[in-house]
């Protein structure tokens, strides 16, 4: 049984409840104990760093958690002076939510220029940025990662650590995984504590773009072999660490620009959830996909996001204003989603309390500036007054779009 819902609804749940990672396994003790060396957090972090500044005090807590997608670097991008203008019609969503998550798709060396496509480099003020903003959770892999080589990977490993020591300073708490330090290493992840919930972050790829330094990515190739290893991984790793929330990242092995959801990922992805994963948070398709809220026979209540597509990039850098139908591939990828989930807890159970989608849109301003605004009828109205007919027309037919064309999905087991 499937119902479709449409973006602009939110969801409330009062009765079914989210599986908390500290909930039964099939993994045996002696199994654990084998395993155990191979449990390993991002060496970019504290063992577990606490945040008790929002606790909350009484029996019931919540959570907000904002999922965005691919932070992308083309040359229109980092060409420009100022990076937090980028931002700042959306801060407010950002840093209102308790934790915001985000990949960053690509390397962040500083003992190099800032590069385009497709040997991405990232400047370090652009991601100073986006922290600014309020994300404050990063996945590091996809499949531009090792874009530099293994250098290139070790020194984003080093900016990312820079940064966080910078934040720590006020108070203010970074988490990033996906890479190694160590070819030895197992998957690198983090533990988050916020507001009475403990969190597991995993973030890994699928793809790589080429094949030498992958040793230092969570990479998981997509092979029955790496996959049923992968999923022994994360049923230890629930285990071990006895969560309230599961989230993975996946860089999807899937095609680029299509909203189709392929029948081997939908399994793929359904075999995540039956080995305790609670969140998937999926990207690379560079548009934005479905997403899905599965609740299974035992109440349990988990969520696939399969592509919240570009956050911000310069992929689309000649709106087409022309055609009746905006459909088109270039002009799909300058559209993006800010997915909020809302979570409560209670003594026993974790409750999806509401959901929040926000259609999002990367502008070109008069200065020929690519900012991020919220894609809806105030800023519509705004170009109309100004006036940019040309943009307040063509994004009006990409908020409909947007709209009409992808949904939320709830479906029973």
């Amino acid at each position: 049984m499937k119902l479709f819902i449409r973006k602009n609804l939110l969801f409330i749940f009062t009765s079914i409840f989210l599986f908390s990672c500290a909930s039964s396994s099939n993994v045996s003790s002696e199994n654990l104990e084998n395993s155990a060396t191979n449990l390993v957090q991002t060496p970019s972090l504290p063992i577990e760093t606490i945040d008790h500044k929002n606790d909350i005090l009484n029996d019931e807590k919540t959570i907000s958690l904002l999922f965005a997608g691919d932070i992308m670097a083309h040359s229109v991008n980092f060409n420009m002076k100022d990076y937090n203008k980028i931002w700042t019609d959306v801060k407010d969503v950002i840093s209102a939510a308790d934790l915001s998550f985000a990949n960053l798709e690509a390397p962040v060396d500083s003992t190099k220029k800032a590069q385009n496509y497709p040997n991405f480099n990232m400047p370090v003020s652009y991601v100073k940025a986006c922290v600014e903003s309020g994300f404050d959770v990063f996945s590091l892999c996809n499949n531009h990662s090792n874009d530099q080589g293994k250098s290139g990977i070790s020194e984003t490993l080093t900016s990312l650590s820079k940064i966080r020591d910078e934040q720590l300073i006020n108070d203010n708490l970074i988490y990033f995984s996906g890479l190694k330090v160590k070819e030895t290493e197992s998957f690198t992840y983090n533990i988050i504590h916020k507001n009475g919930f403990k969190i597991v972050f995993l973030p890994i790829t699928e793809i790589l773009n080429r094949p030498d330094s992958k040793e230092f990515i969570n990479y998981v190739a997509p092979v029955k072999e790496k996959r049923n290893q992968f999923i022994n991984f994360c049923k230890n790793l629930k285990q071990k660490e006895k969560c309230d929330l599961f989230i993975l990242s996946v860089h999807a092995n899937d095609t680029e620009y299509t909203r189709d959801v392929t029948e081997n990922q939908e399994k793929w992805y359904m075999q995540l959830l039956d080995c305790g994963i609670d969140i998937i948070w999926a990207n690379h398709a560079h548009i934005i996909k479905d997403r899905k809220i599965v609740i299974d026979k035992n109440g349990a209540q988990k969520i696939i996001m399969y592509a919240n597509g570009n956050t911000i990039s310069g992929q689309r850098t000649n709106p087409n204003f022309t055609e009746k139908n905006v459909d088109l591939e270039r002009d799909n990828t300058g559209d993006g989603l800010l997915y909020l989930v809302e979570l409560k807890k209670s003594p026993n159970k974790i409750q999806i309390k509401k959901i929040t989608p926000i259609f999002i849109t990367t502008y070109i301003n008069t200065a020929w500036e690519f900012v991020v605004k919220k894609l809806d009828d105030n800023f519509i109205n705004y170009l109309k007054g100004v006036p940019r007919k040309n943009w307040a027309d063509y994004l009006e037919k990409r908020k409909n779009l947007n709209e009409k064309i992808t949904k939320d999905i709830i479906v029973w087991q």
